[in-house]
């Protein structure tokens, strides 16, 4: 796409429809071009014939940028909430939008209320704790490389209880490896509840109550 400061002063000679549904090519007499959303057009007045003051069209190509900004933040926001830190990352460093349509695109998400950080670290604790057992501090540790604050992290996670989530989170595996002797079960189970960040002290006991859990399921058997 030409660069839309080449087209300053220029006469539009043309509008054709672009590749993407709702996209206007804007086509002047030099044959120097840009694309924009169609109610951009609209509302700036675009039309064939019409010569384009500068400020105009660097405002059009301005709210045109935020508007495709917007949209892509929408579309990220559809598969999972997330943190404002990783929304604007993405907007930033995948998606290449400027700076200043990133920070209105993130405003205005915050207003209607799609992007709250306290909201989702507490989501994200939950899940974590129903689906995918980690420990306390490996939760946090999660939240805070995906950009939330301190305080906001340490409040959602202070009360989580890392024995009963080791245990529950060792049940399955438990039940898995139940026919082995106990040196065997709880080394492998020991290393099972480790790699999900549980200290030294909770994976024994919770590798503890397990074996009895599972040496009376046998015996009942």
């Amino acid at each position: 796409m030409a660069d839309y400061r080449r087209a300053m002063r220029k006469i539009i000679l043309q509008l054709r429809q672009g590749d993407a549904k709702g996209r206007v090519i804007v086509i002047f007499d030099d044959g120097t071009h840009f694309e924009i959303n169609r109610e951009i057009v609209e509302k700036a007045g675009i039309c064939v014939g019409r010569e384009i003051d500068p400020d105009n069209l660097e405002s059009s190509v301005k709210e045109d940028n935020f508007e495709k900004c917007y949209e892509a933040g929408l579309h990220f926001l559809e598969y999972r909430a997330r943190s404002e830190e990783e929304l604007r990352r993405h907007l930033l460093l995948k998606r290449k939008f400027d700076s200043e349509s990133v920070a209105r695109s993130i405003i205005k998400l915050k207003e209607v209320n799609l992007i709250n950080d306290g909201a989702f670290a507490e989501s994200w604790t939950k899940d974590r704790i129903s689906f995918k057992p980690k420990s306390r501090l490996m939760i946090k540790r999660e939240l805070l490389q995906k950009g939330v604050d301190h305080e906001t992290a340490s409040k959602v996670t202070d009360d989580i209880d890392d024995g009963e989530n080791a245990y529950n989170a060792g049940i399955k595996k438990a039940k898995l490896i139940r026919n082995l002797e106990y040196p065997e079960f709880y080394k492998r189970l020991a290393a099972y509840l480790g790699r999900r960040g549980y200290s030294g002290d909770v994976v024994h006991g919770a590798v503890t109550r397990l074996w009895g859990y599972i040496r009376e399921d046998l015996s009942a058997k």
